[in-house]
C-alpha cells in the first residue's frame, strides 16, 4: 500500500481496507506503521479500532471459504492416507489452513514422529525387480501421465485418471512392490477423477526424471520395444476410420514434448514401419487449463503396417488390448460383410468404455460426497 494513512483510522478507512480489500488486523497495523514491542500489540490495537467503530469481526469461516468442499474433502483423505500438512499445502495454501479443515472434519492431528512412523512402516515396500523390459516399459509410462516424487525415503508415483483401465494397470504394475491408495478428486478436464499414488523403494530412483533420448537412444532394440509399448498405454490411441467405405485403422501418439515425438518417430522407422509426424495448436482456454500449447501426433496409418505394429508391442492397457484385437480380425481389401460385423464390435466396444469412464467418475463423485457427509458427522 503506498498511501500515506493517519492514525487513529477512520471508520470508512477500516471498513475499506478490513472489508473489501480482506487486510488482516496485522496487515492493516503495518499499512498503519505501528511500532509496538510485539507485532501481537499492534495486531490487538487494530482489533480495538475495529470494535469501537462498529466493525464487526470476520469469523474463521469466512478465511475458509477460499477453499471449497471438494478442496477440503480431499485434504482429509490424503491426510488419512499419511501425507502431512506440508505436502498436501504444496505451497498453494498455508499448512494452518489445511489444519482447519482437517479440524473441521473431526480429525485429530498426528505428532510428527507418528507420522513419520506411519509414512516408513504402515506398509511394506519391495525392491524393483531390475529387469531391464520392465524398467524400460516404466519409463515409457513415466514420459506420460505418470508422475514420480521423492517422498521421504520412498519413491512416491502417482496417476490420475477417469480410465478405470488406467487405474487397473497402475495397480497391476505397482501392487507387487507397495501399497497403492486411490482418491476421489475434482478436476479441470473433467468434473470428476480418481488419483492413485504408490509409495516405492529407493530402487525405483529411476522414475524420479524424464529419461534423457540419449539414454533412450542407448536402449536395445527390446527394451526400445517395450518403452514404446508404456509410452503408448500413456499415451497412444487406436482409431478406426471409414475410408471410401472401407475401415482402415491408425494409431496415434499424442504429446507435447518434441523431443520424445522424435525419438518415438525415429524408433518406428527403425523398426520398418512408415508414420508421421504432425503438430497442432491446442485452444488458449481448454475447460480452464489457459495459454498456448503445442500438440504433436506421430501418426502409424498403413493398414498391413498398423497390424503388425499392435501385434509386436507389448501393450497392457486393457481398452487398447480390446481395440487391438479387433483390428487384427479385419482384412485388407477383404470380405465387407466380416468387416461391418468387426465394426460392429468396435462400436459396443467404444461405447462400453464410455459407460465406464461415466460410472469410474460417479463413484468418484459419490465418494467425495460420502467424505463430505462424513465429516459432518
Amino acid at each position: 500500500m503506498t498511501e500515506a494513512l493517519d492514525w487513529p483510522p477512520t471508520k470508512a478507512d477500516l471498513e475499506r481496507l478490513y472489508l473489501v480489500e480482506k487486510l488482516s488486523a496485522a496487515k492493516i497495523a503495518k499499512a498503519y506503521g505501528l511500532k509496538y514491542k510485539s507485532a501481537k500489540v499492534a495486531e490487538s490495537t487494530v482489533l480495538y479500532q475495529l470494535k469501537k467503530n462498529g466493525i464487526a469481526r470476520r469469523g474463521a469461516a469466512d478465511h475458509l471459504r477460499k477453499v471449497t468442499q471438494m478442496m477440503g474433502d480431499e485434504w482429509a483423505v490424503r491426510y488419512q492416507a499419511g501425507e502431512s500438512l506440508k505436502q498436501i499445502a504444496g505451497g498453494n495454501v498455508d499448512p494452518v489452513t489445511v489444519w482447519n479443515h482437517l479440524k473441521a472434519r473431526g480429525l485429530t492431528l498426528r505428532g510428527k514422529v507418528e507420522a513419520q512412523i506411519q509414512a516408513v512402516t504402515k506398509y511394506e515396500r519391495k525392491q524393483f525387480s531390475g529387469d531391464k523390459i520392465e524398467r524400460a516399459y516404466l519409463l515409457g509410462l513415466r514420459y506420460g501421465d505418470f508422475h514420480a516424487v521423492r517422498h521421504g525415503r520412498a519413491i512416491r508415483v502417482r496417476v490420475s485418471t477417469t480410465h478405470p483401465a488406467m487405474g487397473d494397470l497402475f495397480e497391476s504394475l505397482f501392487a507387487p512392490y507397495g501399497h497403492v491408495a486411490r482418491y476421489p478428486r475434482k478436476a479441470k478436464l473433467v468434473e470428476f477423477e480418481w488419483t492413485l499414488e504408490c509409495d516405492l523403494d529407493d530402487s525405483f530412483w529411476f522414475l524420479l526424471a524424464k529419461p534423457a533420448i540419449i539414454e533412450l537412444e542407448n536402449l536395445s532394440k527390446e527394451e526400445m520395444i517395450a518403452f514404446l509399448a508404456g509410452f503408448f498405454d500413456a499415451e497412444g490411441s487406436i482409431f478406426l476410420h471409414n475410408k471410401a467405405g472401407r475401415h482402415n485403422p491408425e494409431v496415434i501418439f499424442t504429446n507435447t514434448e518434441d523431443k520424445v515425438l522424435y525419438y518415438v518417430m525415429k524408433s518406428i522407422l527403425r523398426l520398418g514401419f512408415h508414420c508421421k509426424l504432425v503438430w497442432t495448436i491446442q485452444n488458449d482456454d481448454r475447460k480452464g487449463i489457459t495459454g498456448y500449447s503445442r500438440k504433436g501426433q506421430v501418426i502409424l496409418w498403413r493398414f498391413r503396417e498398423v497390424q503388425r505394429f499392435l501385434q509386436l508391442v507389448p501393450m497392457r492397457h486393457s481398452e487398447k488390448l480390446a481395440k487391438a484385437r479387433l483390428v487384427q480380425q479385419l482384412e485388407f481389401r477383404g470380405d465387407q460383410s466380416k468387416s461391418l460385423q468387426v465394426v460392429r464390435e468396435w462400436d459396443n466396444l467404444v461405447s462400453q468404455i464410455r459407460k465406464d469412464r461415466r460410472v469410474f467418475e460417479q463413484q468418484a463423485r459419490r465418494k467425495l460426497h460420502e467424505l463430505a457427509r462424513n465429516s459432518v458427522h
